[in-house]
């Protein structure tokens, strides 16, 4: 038998241990108080018997459902079904409580003003001591905010993923090996095979050899800098060629700032590739007789004067044009005098050794470079064999025609060590013959550089016209083709001498430009156009004025000051001036620029005139602010049946499109013309069609008919 110690407390002490015992109870119950208003104040909570019948709701199952506690107590979850789950949903909930085991699920409910909510829930069933379910304790919390924000983000990812699979871009993730980890189905159509996806695995795998290492350098260069990347490139198809992309690539930063991946978004931009080649042609080449044009033929002529230089060899610089062009112009017509400039560049061509070059440097001029003479013997026996080829009679289009030529002749390195002194030199002995009577051929002489007796007087007859205004600005209508609607009109200068009668611009702009007076004339030139422009104006014509301006005017020091204050003085806004400028500015084309952004900044229109006879380049274009492009007669010409300049036409208004520029045609003279100008994409033109030059008196009858 156990012993056992019996603890026997005073009444004090019984009574010290009930108080203890107390103050813990009513510490326990206070606890539970607080976790009972904490929960009431962040979570829902309902207790409901074994058949659902809600028994119990806090406030916050009111606040969030908009019932009142009374329409809650005695109703089952029914009254907040919001037909979103099926019915299978609640069947394996009940099927899971219905076994004593607790349900976690998130279930969208209606509020009593037919409202939705999400509640993430957890149901608690509790058992009696006979093991049977007498009630269930339900705990929610509102997650409505976190699943607007999930459907949110879904939505915005299957936006994002329907433009992904239906762009006709190619939208791809790679890694820095080029590995595909995503690729748009657009692919297929763009690189036009059948391929299986899962056969396509790597991108570099698709790109043209040659490109490869371009690929690999942008994918190399976006991981290592975290910076975008635009490459373009030429990727494999089942096409003949390979097709030209360009790819936009985008880093994608992870968490830690590192590149995890690269996007990219491919084009195809084969058609705007082919444009640019035929601009980079045409920019090279003469649109006519396709020989190389100023600027191919001066870049040969340079690289060859440098090899000249270092082999301590001899060249010859001819400059040759065919005398009295313009009467087989007058007498056969233009398409008689085009197709036997194609005929004069075969034989100059067949006249020539490989090596040689030869260049047409517009209108009837032509540049011949022979490369490793021994002397100027050489030269003069190609001039003589030019000479003698170029007198055989042409066949063309029924007609015989007969020509003879003036050639001029400059040696390197005697007469000149540049190719601007060679060209110069080689001119200035053309002039010689032909002021000899033409039809021969002379080496470049240092006594020829003086002026002659023709020149001197006609530079002082200028001076006296500039100074007692015996000039007059003439008006050409510029035309919407299609409408025929005056759209605008250039100002043309004529001088009108008191006894010589009219002087073409052709004589008397060049020595404007060469003595400097070109400035003051171009001055009066401007003012005068804005002047009567500003007067049509306020007879309600609002029309835009376009004045030409030389490479020599662009470059004076206080053009834009100039312009800017004429403009001011006259009240006339500069949107309605436009300048027309040349391709010689190209030469210069840093200082170029900086003056034309500031015109450009004060509101006034560019126009590039005569485009593609000399400099043109469209990788020029792009660095330039410039409005409008202006293309050269000598391509509407024919544009009605010769397929070449209708092509060239058509390349230069689509990059031209693609630069937000406008596109205006010179010398359109028949209807023809502007039928093909409008199949091209051409809707802007100017000629004889329309209207000659108009004196103003003149050109205020065309605009009352207007």
């Amino acid at each position: 038998m156990r012993n056992e110690a019996v603890i026997e407390l005073s009444p004090q002490e019984w009574e010290d241990l009930l108080q203890e015992k107390d103050e813990k109870l009513k510490l326990a119950l206070l606890e539970l108080a607080d976790v009972r208003k904490a929960l009431d104040k962040s979570t829902i909570v309902a207790i409901t018997d074994h058949r659902g019948i809600i028994q119990s709701a806090n406030d916050q199952f009111c606040r969030i459902s908009k019932y009142s506690r009374s329409e809650l107590i005695g109703q089952d979850h029914r009254l907040l079904n919001s037909g979103h789950h099926p019915k299978d949903f609640f069947k394996q909930m009940w099927g899971t409580i219905g076994s004593g085991q607790i349900w976690r699920g998130e279930i969208r409910n209606k509020a009593k003003d037919d409202s939705l909510y999400w509640v993430d829930t957890t149901i608690v069933p509790f058992v009696n001591q006979s093991g049977k379910i007498y009630q269930y304790v339900s705990i929610r919390s509102d997650i409505t905010a976190r699943k607007q924000m999930e459907e949110d983000v879904m939505k915005s990812e299957e936006k994002y993923r329907i433009i992904a699979e239906n762009t006709s871009d190619i939208i791809s993730m790679i890694n820095a090996d080029g590995d595909f980890l995503y690729l748009s189905p657009s692919h297929k159509t763009l690189w036009e095979h059948d391929v299986p996806d899962e056969q396509i695995q790597n991108l570099l795998e698709w790109i043209a050899d040659e490109d490869r290492e371009i690929m690999g350098y942008a994918i190399q260069y976006t991981y290592s800098t975290g910076k975008g990347y635009m490459a373009e490139c030429r990727i494999k198809t089942k096409r003949e060629t390979p097709i030209w992309t360009e790819s936009k690539i985008n880093p994608i930063i992870d968490e830690e700032g590192n590149v995890s991946s690269l996007i990219l978004v491919t084009r195809d931009i084969t058609e705007r590739k082919q444009s640019e080649e035929t601009i980079h042609h045409l920019a090279y080449h003469d649109a006519l007789t396709d020989l190389p044009n100023r600027r191919m033929y001066v870049q040969q002529l340079t690289k060859e004067i440098m090899q000249a230089k270092r082999f301590q060899s001899n060249m010859a610089v001819l400059f040759l044009d065919m005398d009295r062009f313009k009467d087989i112009n007058d007498s056969f017509g233009h398409d008689v005098g085009d197709m036997l400039l194609i005929e004069v560049a075969k034989r100059l061509q067949a006249c020539v050794q490989p090596g040689d070059s030869v260049a047409r440097l517009g209108g009837d001029e032509f540049t011949i470079l022979l490369c490793q003479l021994t002397d100027s013997k050489q030269a003069e026996a190609v001039a003589e064999l030019i000479m003698s080829q170029l007198q055989k009679p042409f066949e063309l289009n029924g007609h015989l025609v007969t020509i003879s030529s003036s050639i001029g002749i400059a040696m390197f390195p005697q007469d000149g060590e540049n190719a601007e002194d060679l060209l110069k030199r080689a001119d200035t002995a053309l002039y010689s013959v032909k002021s000899q009577g033409r039809n021969g051929y002379s080496l470049f002489d240092p006594t020829m550089e003086a002026k002659s007796l023709e020149r001197i007087l006609m530079e002082n007859e200028l001076r006296k016209a500039i100074e007692h205004e015996q000039f007059q600005v003439y008006y050409q209508p510029k035309m919407d083709i299609g409408s025929q609607i005056l759209t605008g009109m250039e100002a043309l200068v004529r001088w009108v001498h008191p006894e010589l009668g009219v002087i073409s611009p052709g004589k008397f702009i060049p020595i404007a430009e060469e003595s400097g007076m070109i400035i003051e004339l171009g001055e009066w030139i401007l003012k005068e156009a804005c002047k009567q422009n500003k007067k049509w104006h306020d007879q309600g014509h609002l029309l835009k004025v376009s004045v030409n301006l030389s490479a020599r005017q662009i470059f004076q020091k206080d053009l834009v000051e100039m312009i800017t204050s004429t403009l001011e003085e006259l009240e006339l806004s500069s949107e309605w001036l436009e300048l027309e400028i040349t391709e010689s500015i190209f030469v210069k084309m840093e200082e170029a620029t900086v003056v034309l952004q500031q015109l450009r900044g004060a509101g006034i229109h560019i126009s590039i005139d005569d485009f593609g006879t000399g400099y043109s380049s469209f990788s020029y274009i792009k660095r330039l602010p410039v409005d409008t492009i202006k293309i050269d007669a000598s391509f509407i010409r024919d544009i009605h049946h010769n397929q070449e300049s209708q092509a060239i036409v058509k390349a230069i208004v689509t990059i031209a499109d693609s630069l937000q520029m406008n596109v205006i045609a010179e010398g359109i003279e028949l209807d023809d013309q502007v039928e093909a100008l409008q199949q091209n994409g051409c809707i802007h033109g100017q000629g004889y069609l329309f209207s000659k030059p108009l004196a103003t008196e003149d050109f205020e009858h065309f605009l009352s008919n207007q």
